[in-house]
C-alpha cells in the first residue's frame, strides 16, 4: 500500500488535530458530564426564528439562491449593525456564510499565501491557527501577559512581530478564551499601525456584546475610515442561540463583492442561506 497521507499537499498534512474536537467526541458519549467543551449555552434558538425556518420550508424555499445571501437577509443584518454602532452600513458590505469559521476561511482565502504570515496575539481560539495553516500561511504567535488586572496584549510585541511577510494581524476582543478586551486606544493604535504598514486586520469581534462595563465593547466598526483594510467575521451562533445551524457572516469594503461571491461559489455552491431571522 502507497502512503497516501505524503501524496497529500504540505499544508493539508500540517494541519492540526482539534483540540476541541477531540475533547468533545470523548465526552459526547459519556452519561452525566456538563458539555462545557463548546462555546455554546443550553439554550434553543428562539421560537420566532424556528418558526421562520418552517415557514420557509412550507413555502418551498429549498432552492439555489443568493450567493452573497438573500437581500431581505443582508438587509436585515445591515440594518441592526447600523443600528448597534450608531453609523450606516450598507447591505453591500455583508455576505452570508456558513458560519464564522467559513467567514474565517474565507477571509483567509482573500489574504493569505503560502509563506504569508499572520500576527496573533495567543493564547487564542486554536481555529484562528488553522484557518492560516490550511493556506500554507505562517501564524506568528504573540503571547499576552497575564497579572492581577487580567490579560493584557503589549502593543510593542504585537508590532514587533511584523515583518516583510506580514499580511494581516488577527485582532479577536473580546477574546476566545481569555476574556481580554482591547480598549478603544488600542484599538486606534493597531489600526493607525496596519495603515501605516499596509496590513489588513481580520477583526473577530463576535463576542461585542458579551461585555458588562458598558453597551458594547470597544470595536473597530467605531473607528474605520473609507479605505481601511479590515475584515470583519461574525455569526448567529452566539447571539441568537443558533450554533446548530452554521450560519454567519463576513463584512468587507463592497469593492471585494465580486470576488467574495466567487470564494462564496466554489466553497459552498448549492447553500440556500435564507432571511429566518
Amino acid at each position: 500500500m502507497p502512503d497516501l497521507i505524503s501524496q497529500l499537499t504540505p499544508s493539508a498534512r500540517s494541519l492540526p488535530e482539534s483540540g476541541i474536537v477531540k475533547v468533545f467526541n470523548y465526552g459526547r458519549t459519556r452519561e452525566g458530564l456538563i458539555a462545557l467543551w463548546a462555546g455554546e449555552g443550553d439554550t434553543p434558538t428562539a421560537e420566532p426564528i424556528r418558526a421562520g425556518a418552517k415557514t420557509a420550508l412550507d413555502e418551498g424555499q429549498t432552492f439555489y439562491t443568493y450567493q452573497r445571501g438573500t437581500p431581505p437577509l443582508r438587509e436585515a443584518i445591515a440594518a441592526y449593525m447600523s443600528r448597534l454602532y450608531g453609523r450606516p452600513m450598507p447591505p453591500d458590505e455583508f455576505f452570508a456564510t456558513c458560519g464564522g469559521m467559513q467567514a474565517i476561511q474565507m477571509v483567509v482565502q482573500l489574504i493569505v499565501g503560502a509563506g504569508d504570515e499572520v500576527v496573533v496575539p495567543a493564547p487564542g481560539w486554536p481555529n484562528f491557527a488553522g484557518a492560516i495553516l490550511s493556506r500554507g500561511g505562517v501564524p506568528r504567535f504573540v503571547p499576552m501577559q497575564f497579572g492581577a488586572g487580567g490579560w493584557t496584549l503589549d502593543l510593542d510585541r504585537l508590532f514587533g512581530a511584523c515583518t516583510e511577510r506580514t499580511r494581516a494581524l488577527f485582532i479577536n476582543t473580546p477574546s476566545n478564551p481569555t476574556g481580554w478586551v482591547a480598549s478603544e486606544d488600542e484599538l486606534e493604535a493597531i489600526l493607525v499601525f496596519a495603515r501605516d504598514r499596509g496590513l489588513w486586520v481580520i477583526a473577530d469581534e463576535i463576542y461585542g456584546r458579551y461585555y458588562y462595563e458598558g453597551r458594547l465593547a470597544p470595536s473597530f466598526q467605531t473607528l474605520r475610515q473609507p479605505g481601511d483594510r479590515i475584515l470583519f467575521v461574525q455569526t448567529f451562533s452566539k447571539n441568537w442561540a443558533m450554533t446548530g445551524w452554521r450560519m454567519g457572516w463576513l463584512q468587507a469594503p463592497p469593492e471585494l463583492g465580486q470576488v467574495i461571491e466567487n470564494l462564496i461559489q466554489y466553497n459552498t455552491p448549492v447553500l440556500d442561506r435564507k432571511s429566518v431571522v
